[in-house]
């Protein structure tokens, strides 16, 4: 296991640069549009993201058939995988907190919304996870990047759902983030079942 996820690693390194100048352009006008804790959602969605790109190259590289003739199985890599998305999401989560408190602050912002957007990243990220990830396990390149179209649509919808159904309180947004990572596990186990049975 910890192999595979200093492997991904070095692979999301070489990633870093090009995903910090996307976020300091693109979050730059998404703040000065709307409030700068939208970068919160920024940084968690872009970061977990990542991680799909290790699994394209996997099976492209040709690597995961080679890798799965080893002592490693099936279900290891999934969870390295899911295990990875998790931790850059919430690597993610942490600097968009930090600086969107940051920007809000430099700007005189209040920061009446900061827990409204640092939910919807938290369930931003399992439910579009839960989504993403199979479609990146068990569909071709075809199939994942639909899968990546659709997901986040999807998963702000279930949001916008619940938070109109309940209202803005607290209790929303432990539901929310309750439903979204229910929907992640889920995810997981039934990704990793399939996965043990499927021809790769």
């Amino acid at each position: 296991m910890k192999g595979l996820l200093v492997k991904d690693y070095y692979i999301i390194k070489s990633s870093l640069l090009i995903l910090a100048v996307v976020f300091i352009i693109i979050g730059t006008s998404l703040s000065y549009l709307s409030t700068p804790w939208v970068l919160t959602v920024l940084a968690t969605v872009l970061l977990g993201m990542i991680v799909t790109t290790t699994i394209t190259l996997d099976k492209t590289s040709g690597w995961i058939k080679t890798v799965l003739t080893t002592k490693i199985s099936r279900g290891t890599y999934t969870d390295s995988k899911y295990i990875s998305y998790l931790g850059l999401s919430l690597i993610g989560l942490v600097f968009g907190i930090v600086f969107g408190y940051i920007a809000s602050t430099a700007i005189g912002k209040n920061n009446d919304g900061a827990m409204v957007f640092v939910c919807v990243s938290v369930a931003m990220a399992l439910l579009a996870g839960g989504i993403i990830l199979p479609f990146y396990f068990l569909a071709d390149e075809t199939k994942s990047i639909l899968g990546s179209i659709i997901a986040y649509p999807v998963s702000a919808g279930v949001f916008i759902g619940l938070f109109l159904l309940l209202g803005n309180q607290l209790s929303t947004y432990v539901i929310i983030i309750t439903v979204s990572l229910a929907v992640f596990i889920i995810s997981w186990i039934l990704t990793k079942k399939v996965l043990l049975v499927k021809d790769l």
